[in-house]
């Protein structure tokens, strides 16, 4: 039975459907304005309120968002009051109004959020940033080719890339960048040093770097190019042995890892030396496959997040070069997925280290982008070796440790003659 409107009328389909949407938008708009007012106040939100008048079932079936409420407990609620205050005070009374910019104030309190964690690998990356990350996995930005690393507020190179503008200026693994164009960069986080290094090609930057045994800093001024990274390079050594550089660990990885082994096991070589000396690492999934080249069976690595459980990734099926001899190549540049593959090797019984110990940079990262293309990278777990042991911090021994001076005469490599001589010895 229709209900009557007064003098007798029925309410029109259309009336029907529209009084009750309005009635909840109403809702909704008086939900937010609580949500906000209980941000400042402490008082209690309008599902409280709902809740405590009878209506719970409507409270619930509303959207939490529309309430100012993220699902956080109730000391978490009242801790954002801070935040929300700071805003509306700063909206509210800065002198210069022109100069608000509330997107930059809403990254510039999710960029303080995250660096209060203290943890260099967890960092807010705006829209711009977020294209830098996705660029390096891609293989290809405007840059001088260096990974570096952030450690006790020291901006550190990890290793300039192959053929890069670093590596031709002189960068060394090791090296610690104290100022970018005169900016001193002492405790800057990770990622606004590199949007300061990288820039378009056809320019250059200054850097002005401290370098151990050198009792001044030096200053390099570095064009900066369009870097391709051609991750993966192999030839035939003397005396029958494949060589298999990687230079880095990114989406083409795999793909060319995979071509190259090929090419040179058509060469039926007595052995592989795989070099991954000054790799920066990358992608865990590529070292991952690149290791299942080399393993038929166990474990990769072991990831522990922070409810201590440890989660086994297992080498994949269809490996090329599951028994061929091999030695690995590794130095102080040798990070993060590099020294997956390492470590890996290793403790499966598959190779031997030769070189230096390694960089130790061993957690993992997370990538979410937000819904306006920005970016959280949040360290979710450290990764241990197939035996058990961390890495973050410590880095690798080599089984076989051969220093390698700074400066070499052309075409010597003392790290990569003992590789040779090690696997031309082999029977």
């Amino acid at each position: 039975m229709a209900a009557l409107l007064p003098r007798g009328r029925r309410r029109s389909p259309v009336l029907s459907a529209v009084l009750p949407l309005a009635a909840l938008l109403v809702i909704f708009c008086a939900g937010y304005v609580v949500g906000q007012l209980d941000a400042l106040s402490g008082a209690r939100t309008l599902p409280d309120m709902l809740r405590q008048i009878g209506l719970g079932a409507l409270a619930a079936r509303l959207p939490v968002a529309v309430f100012g409420e993220v699902a956080l407990p109730a000391e978490d609620r009242q801790r954002f009051a801070d935040l929300w205050e700071a805003w509306d005070l700063a909206t509210r009374e800065f002198y210069q109004p022109e100069r608000i910019d509330r997107q930059r104030m809403v990254y510039g309190a999710v960029r303080g959020m995250l660096e209060a964690l203290d943890d260099p690998y967890t960092a807010f990356l705006d829209p711009a940033h977020g294209q830098i990350a996705d660029s390096d996995l891609r293989g290809s930005f405007d840059g001088v080719g260096i990974q570096l690393d952030s450690r006790d507020g020291k901006l550190i190179v990890i290793a300039p890339l192959d053929g890069s503008p670093g590596e031709q200026a002189g960068l060394l693994p090791g090296d610690v960048i104290t100022q970018i164009d005169g900016t001193d960069v002492q405790g800057m986080p990770l990622s606004r040093a590199v949007l300061l290094i990288r820039g378009p090609r056809g320019t250059s930057v200054t850097l002005t770097i401290e370098r151990e045994n050198l009792s001044a800093p030096l200053t390099l001024t570095i064009p900066r190019e369009e870097i391709k990274v051609d991750s993966v390079r192999s030839r035939m050594l003397e005396y029958g042995v494949g060589y298999l550089r990687i230079s880095t660990f990114n989406g083409q990885t795999s793909v060319e890892t995979d071509a190259a082994l090929r090419a040179l096991l058509d060469q039926h070589p007595r052995g592989i030396v795989l070099d991954l000396r000054s790799n920066p690492g990358g992608s865990v999934s590529a070292a991952v496959d690149v290791a299942s080249e080399f393993l038929d069976h166990g474990v990769i690595l072991y990831q522990q997040p922070a409810n201590g459980e440890r989660q086994a990734t297992l080498a994949r099926p269809g490996g090329l070069a599951t028994t061929i001899p091999l030695v690995v190549l590794v130095n102080h540049g040798s990070a993060s997925a590099s020294e997956i593959v390492a470590a890996a090797l290793r403790d499966n019984g598959r190779a031997l280290l030769i070189g230096d110990r390694t960089f130790g940079k061993g957690t993992v990262q997370t990538l979410h982008e937000l819904s306006d293309h920005a970016t959280v990278r949040i360290t979710m777990a450290q990764w241990l070796t197939p035996n058990g042991e961390p890495i973050h911090g410590v880095g690798l021994e080599p089984d076989i440790a051969v220093s390698q001076p700074a400066s070499l005469p052309a075409g010597e490599d003392p790290q990569l003659s003992a590789a040779v001589a090690r696997l031309s010895n082999m029977r």
